[in-house]
């Protein structure tokens, strides 16, 4: 297609729908889009447009930018860390002072007693010591970044001993490996993917190692013919050589999930418990059960997290000051004796199955009785904490089957996520299903309304 065959630039932005934009929305970023549709239409050697046709779709590409891309989701996938759904819901008391915090100033590093400089997270290191009995604790912006801080503060150009069954590879295709080297460590596997003995470590440790590393499989799990060493095991060989040990351990928990009423989920240490075996360092997640915003800890040693502040890298990764209010709040939330009701993810977790039961037969009730071309009938269906927690284990839970006349379970699925909050579920076999332990009551008027405009 030639130039010639397309309007001007000019032309198109004195049409109707891009003069009325002009209002919200710069002329001179209006010509760019103009110019890029243009060039898009040019590539595609699209037939002959006018410049009321280009406008128009300039003028949806600028309402769309408009708008931000994030938006609350009603989540019916039953997967209470949803990494594509943006993982942990928020306590509401970390939220309800957020706002104040962002739109003025604050003591993000001043110690109002004193008048000097103080240290911006300070209060978090000091609730982090509390909660998980370590003797030092530092956050960054997530648990990769705990990872790479370590391995170049304590292992740069020098050897990272990692079983081979524990190189994993992370959301979004970013392995262990890499992320290891990336930091400056010489990665060291020992052992094979399925067994992986103390003396394999102790065989490998000598003067040009920095870091013994232990990677909690908190997003697969091994099974069959299997053997690994112990933390405590570790910790020994960490003594005996000299060595730092780093344990990843992935999903923080500071809650014993065995004691949660009707949660039935099993394997999953505690920070606490391993501190308690004395490893020298132990990173984690702030965003997966812990229940925060996304973040990454580490606890430990003294002598050594001190080495982590110290690093200049240890600015670079630092948070800012919304992030460290959130956090901040929801590790208030721990000092409660009733913090299951205040994190949402405990609250999730622990929701007892009969009040599942009961609020999903309670709304298909409601649907049915609203349309006759929707059905909807509750039913049961498996729940999981997700977002690299707690491989292999689920929950009991229920949720609700929807029909629709004339629409497949895909074309359900496509309708309901494009509605007004999106709604997102499960297509199981030729069935579209929402599971209730990931839909908030608050959400179910929204829910019902979406439903029933399917037609």
């Amino acid at each position: 297609m030639t130039s010639t065959r397309l309007p001007q630039v000019d032309l198109i932005l004195r049409q109707q729908p891009l003069v009325e934009l002009s209002a919200r929305f710069r002329r001179d970023l209006l010509a760019q889009l103009v110019r890029d549709e243009l060039a898009r239409l040019r590539a595609a050697e699209a037939p002959p447009a006018s410049a009321e046709e280009i406008a128009q779709s300039v003028a949806r590409q600028a309402e769309h930018l408009l708008m931000p891309a994030l938006k609350k989701i009603i989540n019916g996938t039953g997967v209470v860390l949803n990494t594509n759904l943006g993982r942990a819901p928020l306590p509401r008391a970390a939220l309800s002072d957020a706002a104040e915090i962002a739109e003025g100033y604050c003591n993000l590093e001043i110690d109002l007693q004193t008048g000097k400089r103080g240290q911006r997270s300070q209060r978090i290191e000091r609730l982090l010591r509390l909660l998980t009995g370590a003797e030092a604790g530092l956050v960054v912006n997530n648990n990769a970044a705990a990872v790479v801080l370590a391995v170049n503060t304590f292992a740069q150009d020098k050897k990272v001993i990692v079983s081979r069954g524990e190189l994993i590879e992370i959301g979004g295709s970013f392995r262990l490996p890499d992320v290891i080297e990336a930091a400056g460590g010489v990665l060291c596997e020992v052992g094979t993917t399925n067994r992986t003995r103390p003396e394999d470590y102790l065989k490998a440790a000598d003067e040009h190692t920095g870091l013994l590393m232990r990677c909690h499989r908190s997003n697969f799990e091994i099974r069959g013919f299997t053997e690994s060493a112990s933390l405590e095991q570790l910790c020994e060989i960490s003594r005996r050589s000299g060595v730092p040990l780093l344990e990843d351990l992935g999903s923080g928990v500071l809650i014993d999930l065995k004691e949660l009423p009707d949660c039935g989920l099993q394997n999953e240490p505690t920070v606490s418990q391993v501190v308690a075996t004395g490893c020298d360092l132990i990173s984690f997640s702030g965003d997966k059960l812990l229940g925060g915003p996304q973040a990454g800890f580490v606890v430990g040693k003294k002598s050594c997290v001190q080495q982590l502040q110290k690093h200049p890298l240890y600015r670079a990764l630092r948070l800012d000051k919304l992030a460290l209010f959130l956090i901040e709040k929801t590790l208030i939330a721990y000092l409660s004796p009733q913090a299951v009701p205040q994190v949402p993810v405990l609250a999730l977790l622990s929701a007892p199955l009969a009040q599942l039961q009961e609020r999903a037969e309670r709304f298909a009730g409601t649907i049915c009785d609203a349309t006759k071309k929707i059905s909807c009938r509750a039913l049961s269906t498996r729940s999981k904490a997700g977002g690299g927690s707690l491989p292999g284990e689920e929950m009991d839970s229920f949720g609700i089957e929807i029909n629709c006349r004339d629409l497949s379970a895909a074309e359900i699925a496509e309708r309901l996520r494009c509605a007004s909050p999106p709604v997102v579920g499960i297509i199981h076999g030729d069935k579209f299903i929402l599971d209730f332990r990931t839909i908030a009551e608050n959400d179910l008027p929204l829910l019902k309304k979406a439903i029933q405009d399917l037609v």
